[in-house]
């Protein structure tokens, strides 16, 4: 590309066009017709499962081919009961990327039992097989995938390593709602599948999440957790019916009004991927060619789905010359939304998560309650090395996973890209 002069001194803006996306986040009519026909019916609490939250779960069922789906209020919930139903506990170990947001590791804390950090494959930003297989230890109960935004992890190796050490796989799909692995819906490959259906996502109750299963014991001790109300009364194996109607006392159950919102996302699920992995399309053809830019292709033979974000990386010879700000800076004078990735700011809420005080110096003896292993904990922990993820962070780059926009708006995104990369010498 020719030298230009960049918006960031003066020059013309490489975005122009309009940046409305048309797609409504929040289908409102709908929405509202389905909660006022539960308040009209003074339904402001289900208990026991039946009703709207029934008919969410069935097709929910039926869009990851499980036997079982349960509604909670939240996918860190999900997650969480997903952990106990498996059996982490004091003196286990769970395998999870530390790619991710911090809720699918912090569950692990509240069993007790202790997170285990593996790293991520390069090219799609999930957990590494390969890796998985080298922190596998005797006291390993658990390996926890995260199908990163919208890209899915490489289940068959990962299903293999857990048939043939006894383990279990708990997928987090909390951004790959609709995705495929050769055909099989995500959510329903491993033992348990957790999505969260809060706000950004795909599909949102606003605050909501589901897990599924094929396995009616685990859907038992998911019930046994948080649901009191349901207690016998599903499709599981009715292990714990000698409790009555019982639980632990954790109400992870959801509101109506967020499953009713919820249920009007699901049915324009597919239309919302379709539009998303078009657009995502147009972006990574447009920056293929574009010296310094690394796109983020979907898993061959693998649909993605959910997105949440579009990533990019720099080349890591640009990142070691210039930094990642001032590449953000002279992107969003073109007027590009391009933003550093989350993780990159080593913030650990939503970053470097094995670099976390709560996992280094920490010593989570200390808070009380259940949140600490006495068998495998100590403090300081031992230092955790994640190469590939660490070079990752330093490199992405982030955009909104555009729905219903104009193609010349993706495209200038993309020519903003190949602008600034043609002209660092001014940054």
């Amino acid at each position: 590309m020719a030298k230009e002069i960049l918006a960031l001194h003066g020059g013309p803006r490489a975005v122009t066009a309009s940046s409305q996306d048309r797609w409504p986040h929040v289908p409102v009519e709908a929405a509202a017709q389905r909660i006022r026909e539960l308040l009209e019916q003074g339904t402001i609490s289900i208990a026991d499962g039946s009703g709207i939250i029934a008919d969410f779960e069935e097709a929910f069922r039926a869009m990851t081919q499980s036997r079982f789906a349960l509604t909670m209020n939240n996918g860190t919930a999900t997650l969480h009961s997903a952990y106990f139903a498996v059996g982490a506990g004091p003196g286990t170990e769970v395998i999870v990327p530390s790619y991710t947001w911090h809720a699918s590791i912090t569950p692990i804390l509240h069993c007790a039992a202790t997170p285990v950090f593996c790293d991520i494959e390069p090219d799609t930003l999930v957990a590494d097989p390969a890796d998985i297989a080298r922190k596998i230890t005797p006291k390993t109960r658990a390996i926890c995938v995260v199908h990163t935004w919208g890209n899915v992890a490489d289940m068959d190796p990962i299903m293999d390593l857990a048939k043939q050490h006894g383990l279990f796989v708990i997928e987090d799909a909390s951004h790959a709602h609709g995705a495929l692995y050769k055909g099989r819906p995500v959510g329903g490959i491993g033992h348990i599948g957790c999505f969260s259906l809060q706000g950004a996502k795909a599909v949102s109750g606003g605050e909501a999440g589901v897990a599924t299963t094929n396995d009616p014991e685990l859907l038992d001790r998911m019930v046994l957790l948080g649901h009191f109300g349901r207690m016998g009364r599903g499709q599981g194996n009715r292990t714990f019916d000698h409790l009555g109607d019982m639980s632990l006392g954790a109400k992870y159950r959801p509101h109506p009004f967020a499953v009713a919102l919820a249920q009007c996302q699901l049915d324009r699920l597919p239309d919302l991927n379709r539009m998303r992995t078009r657009n995502y399309a147009i972006l990574n053809e447009r920056l293929r060619d574009v010296p310094g830019v690394e796109i983020v292709e979907p898993r061959p033979g693998c649909q993605r789905g959910g997105y949440l974000e579009f990533k990019f990386k720099i080349a890591r010879d640009i990142a070691e010359r210039v930094s990642l700000d001032a590449v953000e800076k002279a992107l969003q004078a073109e007027g590009a939304p391009v933003a550093k990735d989350r993780y990159s700011n080593l913030n650990f809420t939503y970053g470097l998560l094995h670099k976390a005080p709560l996992f280094t110096t920490f010593d989570r003896k200390t808070i009380g309650g259940c949140f600490y292993d006495p068998v495998s904990y100590s403090a300081p922990a031992p230092e955790v090395t994640l190469p590939v993820t660490e070079d990752v962070c330093r490199r992405m780059l982030g955009t909104f996973a555009f729905v219903d926009v104009e193609e010349q708006y993706l495209l200038q995104i993309g020519h903003a890209f190949g602008k600034v990369m043609a002209n660092l010498d001014q940054i």
